[in-house]
This record gives structure tokens, sequence and C-alpha cells, in this order.
């Protein structure tokens, strides 16, 4: 892969901020392409913060000049921008930023960082906290925080969102990450409710580590097809030796016992606000980190928990 040639602040004629208008004319690429880059590859302005105008500086212009350079030299844009970050200093890297172990911390890191810092934070935040910890002890209830703000959000700016993608991206590095399904452990489906959903992959990923095959589905009802049609097409497919459900309310109790009852599947609830079902086919644990546990403690029994749980 050719290297890429950096041009230093002092040559690039650049002494204040620019627009993205701007930089697009100097480099000859369209605005929506630096916001690409920005977005897929986090080559965008070194300072700006969630919800601000994009300037950049003279740095950040080098570096997407060098990035201009290796496209035009047939080098992918994910290749290239790799070649760039790695070659060229930037004023406010990840690894300046500390690793978050408080909500508070979190937050900041949210209206700080970059997409891609984002995700190297909290992917950091995974090893040292453990996958099912970070999720319950930071990324869960700072999305609380967020959503509950009064301060209301600008529109097109949602910090919730940015930190529920960015975690949902590490999640997907972790799962490709997962050993291959052992077939011998039985399938699993999580079925989860639009309100459980990120924490449903949560679970889903932490079994996967273990060589669990999962599989996430929602309960929501689509096109007038209910949660069980869809879990009993599912099954007939794809057997499963667990249904674990994420849920609340009446609906979700009723569910339950059409997966007991007419699919004849054992059911484990997960959730503090899970309903209580009194069913001898029906498992009942407050915490994803005790669903975890008890899983493999069926299927995986002696499994090291430690990698995923802290």
């Amino acid at each position: 892969m050719p290297r890429a040639h950096l041009a230093s602040s002092a040559d690039s004629g650049v002494d204040a901020p620019l627009t993205v208008t701007a930089v697009s004319v100097r480099l000859g690429i369209s605005p929506s392409t630096l916001r690409t880059w920005e977005r897929r590859y986090g080559l965008g302005p070194d300072e700006r913060q969630a919800g601000t105008h994009r300037r950049y500086r003279a740095s950040d212009v080098a570096r997407l000049t060098a990035m201009v350079d290796l496209v035009h030299q047939g080098v992918s844009p994910a290749d290239a921008a790799a070649t760039v970050l790695a070659t060229t200093p930037a004023r406010s890297r990840q690894e300046d930023l500390p690793v978050p172990h408080t909500v508070s911390e979190l937050l900041n890191c949210v209206s700080a960082c970059h997409g891609h810092q984002l995700k190297n934070v909290l992917r950091s935040a995974v090893g040292d906290e453990g996958l099912v910890h970070t999720w319950s002890r930071l990324v869960s209830p700072a999305l609380d925080t967020l959503r509950a703000s009064t301060c209301g959000q600008k529109p097109g700016c949602a910090p919730s969102s940015i930190l529920q993608n960015a975690f949902l991206d590490v999640l997907a590095q972790f799962a490709s990450e997962c050993v291959s399904p052992q077939t011998a452990l039985g399938s699993v489906v999580v079925l989860t409710d639009v309100a459980h959903e990120l924490g449903a992959h949560v679970l889903g990923v932490a079994l996967g580590w273990y060589g669990i095959d999962v599989r996430v589905v929602s309960t929501a009802t689509v096109d007038d097809q209910g949660a069980c049609a869809r879990v009993a097409l599912h099954t007939k497919e794809r057997p499963v030796v667990l249904a674990i459900v994420m849920g609340s309310g009446a609906s979700c109790e009723k569910f339950i016992h059409g997966l007991t009852t007419d699919l004849d599947l054992d059911v484990m609830l997960v959730g503090a606000d899970a309903p209580k079902v009194v069913d001898e086919r029906v498992l009942r644990v407050r915490t994803i980190a005790a669903g975890v546990e008890e899983t493999l403690a069926v299927l995986a029994p002696g499994a090291d928990l430690s990698s995923v749980l802290s």
C-alpha cells in the first residue's frame, strides 16, 4: 500500500478555519464525500464537537489532501483512511482520551468524540469492564440520561442515537470475533421488543462469545404478523433449545404463554421490568448478566465468564 505524503501546516496555506464548502472546492471533492469520510473513517475536523459546524484547520486539510491523493492513486477509501490516520498526528486522538468508568465520563465522551473515537472509547471500556457490565453500568444509564434531558436536541443532532449506534457498531465488531457456533451447544433465540432491543444484542453477543448460535428476533407486530407467528416460522427453520424474552407488560405475559403452550418452548425472562410468570417452563432473571450466567450454566457449564462480565 503506498504511503501518504503529508503536507505540513506551514505548506498548506490555510491560516483560518475553513467551511465544508471551502475545503471541498480546494480538494475537488463534494461536501457529501467529506461528510461520508468523517462518518465512516473519522477524517473530520479534530476540534469539532457534536452539534457544532465543521471547521477545518490546516492539519485537517493536510490529512484530507493525503486521502484524496491516495484515492486518486487507486487505493480504496478504507485503506487510504487507515494509512492517513496511521501516519498523521491529530490534536485529539482517542488514545489521549481516558476510558470512561462512570456515566458522567461516558457522557463527556459522547459530546467530545467523533464517531470513530467514540467507538474506540467504548471498545476500550469493554476491555476494562467487560461487555455486559459496560452496557449495564455505563451505556444503558447514559442512554437513559440523554433521553431524559429537558434541554431538548437540535434537529438532526441526537446524542442518544449517536451513542446507541456507536455501541451497536462495537457489538458488531465483537460479534465478528466470536468463535464459530458449536452445534452441540444448541441454538438460542432472543425475542425482544423495541425498548429492549440493544440490550438483547448485548446478550446475544455475550452468548455468541462462547460458541452459542444466537439470533435476535423482534416481537413487534408488523403487517398483521404477530410475534408468536414469527417465532413459529423462525423455529421451524431453526430449532432452538431456549427462547430468551426481553419485554414487559401484559402483552409480554400473553406472548410467553403462547411460547410455552403453543410452541412448546422453554423460556427465560430477562429484565427487572419483565412480568412475573408462574410456569415451570419459565425462568425469570433480573439482569442480562444473570441471563448469560444461567444460559451458560445449562448449555456450556464450566465456561469462564470473566471475558464478558468483568
